[in-house]
């Protein structure tokens, strides 16, 4: 299938003229001889790329592309971990008009199918040991293509650069797919433009202040828009230089860091609590991006926290923090200014100062906002109100200064190590294992992981509810990724009813914990 989107950007915006390639060939003439992406691989040396020598690269894996049949408006599937491979193949669908479907390297193979199903893909590219995944989604592909490794680059798609069709800038045209997780029991695939990509990029950019003279650590997955978007792009857009590692390594952390004088990176939780653990070097880091404001973490690192607040949907940053006045301690920001937010509650009306509720987003579909969920209409709809403001599903309070506090998600989510998963996901699974009769699934607080899955389940008739819950975590193993596993399940005689029959999640939070408590007081591994 061909990708293309139903929206159509206004007459004037801010990239009228420009697409993420036009971008490219731009910072090339302009930067060329200056460090862009440096590749902290951990085997040996790193390897870096000027602009110049990157953009070269990127037109020879295009013209590999195009040797194997991509024309615009084809998806090519990366599952790829964080690797120069990426970010080439991202930036030749670019230069050709495809749509790079940028897919979570620990999806399994059920997951796999989804994707390959939802997109349409006719080709992937992806690692050597992640092969066999892709064969066992069952669905066919049109080539795969593996990352040369340890150089991790993907000679299999090199090709002449003279056989590069010609190709006006179009801002408008899709670009890439991020996959998210919402209410529903499959993950949505949530469609960027040219336009979003380039929003990402100079927005981010301004919140942060970046420049051409930083040097900016991306450790997080590129397959999530706060490495892609918030990191790498905005430091694309100035000029900056990227410092790429394969994830997040306590023992090389710092090492990097002061190797190259990195002066931008991002961190969550349980980074922050395993680089809290060793002594603080000497380091020329300026900002981190943090979730909220914590002056006593900042005294410790000695380094400002810029607190910001997205989501895939909306690109990069409607809430961001003051880098010159901190906020309230605990506060996420202030409502940024390319963004138009409201609080309200369920009717629609706002919310007073001090009173939680749903928070809103406006903008404009295809620039500041996604384009839609790709092949969900439905879902799309659903997302937006009457005003056209994208529903987050979040729920914040405005304080008296203004600045705003996150109190929790309205979705049934939950944030494990990073990662947004949806209960009904891990459910649809539950409810698949032979004498499973009903489940639900709730997050347990977790010291490292934010939350871990908890599943309770009632059992059919003529089951063996002592075998039930190894038979269900071995399912959950089999069909999705690790981080949605759930970290035990229980069987009950009844899963506990709230108002209008619905289940009572905040009973099942409440018993987790205390199963968690029971177990921890028997010594049983949870």
């Amino acid at each position: 299938m061909t990708i293309e989107t139903s929206i159509t950007l206004p007459a004037v915006h801010p990239f009228t003229g420009m697409d993420v390639a036009s971008a490219l060939a731009q910072r090339v003439e302009r930067s060329g001889a200056d460090p862009f992406l440096v590749w902290e691989h951990g085997d040996g040396e790193p390897t870096t790329w000027t602009y110049r020598e990157f953009g070269a690269e990127v037109d020879r894996v295009a013209a590999g592309l195009v040797a194997r049949g991509v024309v615009a408006g084809d998806a090519v599937m990366l599952l790829l971990e964080n690797s120069p491979a990426f970010l080439f193949c991202w930036f030749a669908c670019a230069r050709l008009g495809a749509v790079a479907i940028d897919t979570n390297a620990r999806y399994v193979a059920d997951e796999l199918a989804h994707g390959l199903q939802l997109t349409g893909a006719v080709g992937a590219v992806t690692h050597e040991h992640l092969v066999p995944r892709l064969e066992d989604s069952g669905v066919p592909l049109g080539w795969v293509a593996t990352v040369d490794e340890p150089q991790w680059t993907i000679s299999a798609l090199r090709g002449d650069p003279t056989t590069l069709p010609q190709r006006a800038a179009d801002p408008g045209a899709p670009l890439c797919v991020q996959f998210t997780s919402g209410t529903t029991s499959r993950p949505k695939a949530v469609l960027y433009t040219h336009a979003n990509a380039l929003w990402g990029g100079k927005v981010g950019a301004d919140h942060g202040r970046f420049t051409g003279d930083d040097v900016t650590l991306v450790h997080g997955p590129l397959f999530h828009t706060q490495a892609l978007s918030w990191l790498f792009l905005s430091t694309f857009w100035v000029g900056g230089t990227v410092v790429l590692m394969p994830k997040f390594s306590v023992s090389r952390f710092w090492d990097v860091s002061r190797r190259h004088g990195c002066t931008v990176t991002s961190v969550i939780g349980l980074m922050f609590a395993t680089v809290l653990r060793e002594a603080i070097p000497e380091h020329s880091y300026r900002v981190w991006s943090f979730g909220m404001e914590r002056p006593e973490l900042e005294a410790h690192v000695r380094i400002r926290l810029f607190n910001a607040w997205g989501m895939t949907e909306v690109v990069t940053q409607p809430i961001v923090g003051n880098l010159d006045h901190p906020v309230d301690v605990g506060a996420i920001g202030y409502a940024a200014s390319e963004y138009r937010l409201r609080i309200v509650w369920e009717d629609g009306t706002d919310c007073a100062v001090g009173e939680a509720g749903d928070l809103l987003i406006g903008g404009v579909r295809g620039v500041s906002l996604f384009a839609e969920y790709l092949n969900d209409p439905e879902a799309t709809a659903e997302a937006f109100d009457e005003r056209g403001d994208f529903r987050t599903g979040d729920r914040i309070v405005q304080l008296p200064s203004g600045a705003l506090m996150f109190q929790s998600r309205a979705k049934d989510m939950l944030k494990v190590g990073g990662e947004n998963v949806a209960a009904g996901e891990i459910e649809r699974v539950l409810m698949g294992v032979p004498g499973v009769a009903a489940a639900a699934v709730v997050g347990r607080p977790d010291p490292f992981r934010d939350e871990v899955p908890i599943g309770f389940v009632t059992v059919a008739p003529g089951t063996d509810a002592g075998a039930l819950p190894d038979a269900a975590i071995s399912s959950c193993r089999e069909r999705l990724a690790d981080f949605k596993v759930p970290g035990a399940v229980y069987v009950v005689d009844e899963l506990p009813e709230a108002l209008l029959g619905k289940i009572s999640k905040v009973t099942l939070r409440e018993w987790a914990v205390a199963r968690h408590s029971e177990e921890s007081d028997e010594g049983t591994p949870s």
